[in-house]
């Protein structure tokens, strides 16, 4: 058999291999199944992670930093480590939320669409701070974030410190790009405010 012939046969197995692969359907071609070791392995790892997010007219919408991040195909989650998320502000100084721990996925809305989620916790911290010295730092358990809204809610305790006192409430609605927290009480527990007395001098 010359060269010539031995190729022309290589050639004729490749081209029936490939014409049964494609005349298959899609569920009798298997997908090699990952090595026990790697089933709960993360699709995407990144150490010290820094990422920026705009908005649709080009603006900054955050800035994300996080020791860790791991991304979670499968399951459609990403999973964050030491993270702090840097809030932009078109009119006010920008917030600042830190947590030990986060997570990232996508929440169905009333209007049934889907929208991004960042969910945080473990010595949650949000404070935004003003250059005349004013300020707010809200700590809590846990806090649910929504960048396309800017709205951020929980159902956890929370302390509110600012320049003027202290407010503790048990739970909290927040329009960050207006400003505005909304704080709620039980039968229970009733939102409490102490005013520093220098606010009276």
């Amino acid at each position: 058999m010359n060269t010539r012939t031995t190729i022309w046969i290589a050639a004729a197995v490749v081209i029936a291999v490939c014409v049964m692969y494609l005349s298959s359907s899609p569920d009798e071609v298997e997908s090699a199944a990952l090595p026990a070791a790697l089933a709960d392995s993360p699709d995407l790892h990144m150490v010290d992670a820094d990422i920026i997010q705009y908005r649709e007219d080009g603006s900054l919408n955050y800035h994300l930093q996080a020791a860790g991040i791991r991304r979670f195909e499968a399951d459609a989650i990403t999973r964050l480590q030491s993270a702090q998320l840097r809030i932009s502000q078109e009119s006010q100084p920008p917030w600042l939320i830190q947590a030990e721990r986060g997570e990232i996925q996508k929440s169905r809305t009333s209007e049934r669409r889907e929208e991004e989620v960042v969910y945080l916790s473990d010595n949650v911290t949000m404070a935004q701070e003003y250059p005349d010295g004013r300020f707010v730092r809200v700590e809590t358990p846990s806090i649910y974030y929504y960048p396309e809204r800017q709205y951020a809610e929980t159902d956890q305790n929370v302390i509110i410190d600012t320049d003027v006192g202290r407010t503790m409430a048990v739970g909290l609605q927040g329009e960050l790009h207006k400003g505005l927290l909304n704080l709620f009480s039980t039968d229970e527990t009733r939102v409490h405010t102490i005013v520093l007395r220098r606010q009276f001098r």
